[in-house]
C-alpha cells in the first residue's frame, strides 16, 4: 500500500500535493512489478472516508497517515492483450 505522511506534507495550499506524490510511487511500484513478471492493481482508497478508516484500523495507522492505495501483488493466470484506447480526437496541439 502507498501511504501520504501529513506530518511530511507542506502546509497551507501545497499540503494536497502528497496525492501526486504518492501516485507517481504508485505509478513506479506498478511498472517494477510489471518489469519483474508480477501482476499488480492499483485499488483506491483515498478519498473515500470509509475505506480510508476501514484500512487504517486494520493496520493501526497514525491519525497523520493517509492511506492512498492497496496494490494487490501476484502472478498472472494469463497474458492479456493491452487495451486498444487510441483516440486521435483526444489529442490536441497548441490549443483545444
Amino acid at each position: 500500500m502507498v501511504c501520504g505522511d501529513l506530518s511530511k506534507a507542506f502546509d497551507g495550499v501545497e499540503e494536497p500535493f502528497w496525492v501526486q506524490d504518492c501516485s507517481a510511487a504508485t505509478q513506479n511500484i506498478l511498472l517494477a512489478c510489471e518489469m519483474k513478471g508480477l501482476g499488480a492493481v492499483w485499488t483506491g482508497v483515498y478519498p473515500l472516508q470509509e475505506r480510508m478508516d476501514a484500512v487504517s484500523d486494520i493496520l493501526n495507522l497514525p491519525e497523520h497517515i493517509v492511506p492512498l492505495n492497496v496494490i494487490p501483488l501476484g502472478t498472472p493466470a494469463g497474458n492479456p492483450k493491452p487495451k486498444e484506447k487510441w483516440a486521435p480526437e483526444n489529442l490536441h496541439w497548441q490549443t483545444w
